[in-house]
């Protein structure tokens, strides 16, 4: 899953909104240095990715990508999840998405620790340009596409094809989406954190 699924299931398993946010900024087994409402946060996140990954529903999407972009799928698919969770996020909470992020958005201005320069980079974007209010517009995935090419230094060229190949798919992915994102939530308020 993405920034705005992470967050939203923090939201909805009523723990850390950092700490859910931080699991990709993080790295290691040791977050002693950590609060521990944080570490719990991190724990999840990182819960949250196996959980994604394994599930048939996921397994079996990714194998519909073409050979040329299926080791980039994982990325490709939690992006477009996070442009699902947009659109229907009031399917799944009733708080606002609005409200929400202008929670995490002042726990990620407060945020005191220095994770990396990666992470310095993510948390200026989020809080100049606020654009995980933007996943409605499906255009917003190809935009995010992009800027993860430009990371990779364009060794991996898939944002265009990436972004075709789900708008080709489109309903199919919107209605796996569905299925997949109850049991997901289910999963976050029943998981062991020890």
């Amino acid at each position: 899953m993405n920034y705005l699924a992470h967050i939203h299931l923090a939201h909805v398993s009523q723990t850390s909104l950092m700490g859910n946010f931080l699991g990709d900024f993080v790295k290691g087994s040791n977050l002693q240095h950590l609060p521990g409402a944080v570490q719990h946060g991190v724990r999840l996140h990182r819960k949250i990715d196996s959980y994604t990954d394994h599930h048939p529903v996921v397994s079996a999407m990714r194998k519909k990508f073409p050979a040329d972009l299926r080791r980039i799928s994982g990325v490709i698919i939690d992006i477009y999840f996070d442009h699902l969770l947009s659109v229907h996020w009031q399917n799944f909470t009733a708080q606002p998405k609005q409200q929400v992020l202008t929670e995490f958005y002042q726990q990620l201005k407060a945020e005191p620790l220095k994770h990396s320069q990666h992470f310095a980079s993510v948390r200026a974007g989020l809080l100049k340009h606020r654009w995980l209010q933007n996943y409605d517009d499906r255009e917003n995935c190809f935009g995010a596409y992009q800027q993860i090419e430009k990371r990779l230094n364009m060794r991996i060229k898939f944002a265009q094809d990436g972004y075709q190949f789900m708008n080709l798919y489109h309903d199919e992915i919107e209605q796996d989406f569905l299925a997949f994102y109850p049991e997901l939530i289910h999963y976050v308020q029943t998981v062991q954190l020890d």
